[in-house]
């Protein structure tokens, strides 16, 4: 399983990862819950101090298109008057937008009030038409560390924007490579362009002593306005949708150009949608790929919004929006 290969890539030494956010709007539509890209790994159950049933597990997106999971559990338990009710919990994994070949994990705690019938389940599937972003970078070690056997490391912003609501979760496995808790850390509030933010995530104390190493480490965030800075206090939105993998994306003041690395999620690629406002009436807008004019390239302009359509090969290019605000 593709789960269990990553466990073994992480099982030892330190690990800088760069990770992404949603920073467009989103597309989606309802998936089946037995979409065969979407795989539950084995759940485990272990109860607490206070007698609560704590439930477990990961959901790995193996699919090629960012994903939404809502997971489900049922249980059992008496109202007032005695009658047996049946209800079904629902939670997002902790991660609520799970990218290509990555997993996040999910956690129920069940009061010993309540009884768990069967097993946590995928309830609904959304698919998610948005780019991804390298603007968040962990730099942790997956051994556990301390007395509390935590995930503890560094999280840096490294894009252009403040990233809001930050937390950090993964993991938490024995030697054997089972799994023990699901772990997250607490909210880190902002941390703006360029600044780095300590985290800390702790499995529950009675399983803590067999934590060997944690994996699925990722993060979950507030979706910020996506903006490129032209300077002088100047910052401009934008809207980029696309299945793609989008690096460096920044505003290059002196060919006044947007610049980015785009590799589309599909082997054959796929489209690429561009808007921005349009701020001269006599606008000239060109697009390059690899240095070269790209014209194949589709540019509309309405007085208000310049629109930018166009293919991306496989594999990965550089691409260069030139003449964003001059006319």
């Amino acid at each position: 399983m593709l789960q269990f290969k990553r466990r073994l890539l992480v099982g030892i030494g330190l690990l800088t990862i760069s990770f992404c956010i949603v920073c467009s709007l989103s597309l989606f539509h309802d998936a089946y819950a037995d979409d065969k890209s979407i795989k539950m790994t084995e759940q485990r159950t272990f109860k607490d101090s206070n007698g609560n049933l704590n439930v477990i597990g990961v959901v790995d997106n193996n699919g090629k298109v960012p994903v939404g999971i809502t997971v489900a559990l049922n249980t059992t338990g008496k109202d007032t008057a005695g009658t047996t009710t049946i209800t079904t919990t629902k939670q997002s994994t902790y991660g609520r937008i799970i990218y290509p070949s990555t997993g996040a994990p999910f956690k129920f705690v069940i009061g010993p009030e309540r009884s768990v019938s069967g097993r946590a389940f995928i309830t609904n599937i959304k698919q998610f038409s948005v780019p991804y972003y390298n603007v968040l970078r962990l730099n942790y070690s997956n051994m556990p560390v301390g007395v509390d056997k935590a995930l503890v490391g560094i999280a840096m912003n490294t894009g252009r924007f403040d990233l809001h609501n930050v937390t950090i979760y993964a993991s938490a496995h024995d030697r054997n490579g089972i799994q023990l808790d699901s772990v997250k850390s607490s909210i880190i509030p902002v941390i703006k362009p360029g600044e780095e933010a300590a985290f800390r995530a702790t499995p529950y104390t009675g399983v803590s002593s067999g934590v060997f190493y944690y994996s699925c480490a990722g993060f979950d965030l507030n979706a910020p306005i996506p903006t490129f800075d032209l300077g002088k206090g100047q910052f401009v939105a934008y809207d980029l949708r696309g299945l793609a993998r989008i690096s460096d994306f920044k505003y290059d003041n002196a060919t006044d150009s947007l610049v980015f690395g785009v590799n589309y999620y599909s082997p054959i690629g796929g489209p690429l949608s561009l808007k921005i406002p349009q701020l001269s009436e006599k606008q000239s807008i060109s697009v390059m790929m690899d240095g070269k004019l790209y014209k194949q390239a589709s540019i509309k302009m309405n007085g208000k919004t310049v629109s930018i359509d166009f293919f991306v090969p496989p594999q990965e290019h550089q691409v260069q929006i030139k003449g964003v605000r001059s006319s």
